[in-house]
């Protein structure tokens, strides 16, 4: 599990990225939202932790919702500094970064509560094209 610091230090890495990769360029975003769902476990242990988009053409391009107790989120993306609600439209793949049990807000948990396959982008088998608008992301544990 990443650590708060470790977790910040990615993101203010990724917002250069951002920055840096599509300075001057205007996107366009709709609207995304969506639920978490795990058939064998329970969601509101993925309290706090993030779902992450990884545009496929793009990689600097990582749009992601915080995952609420009842496994809602709503996608935001960082652009040239600016937080934009929603997505640009195209092919993600995804990956669930979990939060840290140590954070306020986030559950104290024995164990993941999804398989390990869910962290990473090529592991995961998680892929959405944009729009639609509202996405369902279904987990497991094992």
């Amino acid at each position: 599990m990443r650590s708060v610091a470790s977790f910040s230090a990615v993101a203010a890495v990724f917002c250069l990225l951002v920055v840096a990769g599509c300075s001057g360029q205007k996107i366009k975003t709709v609207p995304v939202s969506g639920k978490v769902e795990i058939k064998d476990g329970d969601v509101a242990l993925l309290t706090g932790s993030y779902l992450e988009l990884k545009h496929d053409s793009e990689e600097a391009l990582r749009p992601g919702g915080n995952i609420d107790a009842s496994g809602k989120f709503i996608v935001k993306t960082v652009h040239e500094g600016k937080v934009l609600q929603g997505a640009p439209e195209g092919k993600y793949k995804a990956r669930i970064v979990l939060g840290d049990p140590s954070d306020d807000g986030v559950p104290k948990r024995k164990g993941n509560p999804i398989h390990n396959r869910y962290l990473a982008f090529e592991t995961s088998g998680l892929s959405y094209t944009i729009p639609p608008v509202e996405l369902t992301v279904s987990l497991s544990k094992k």
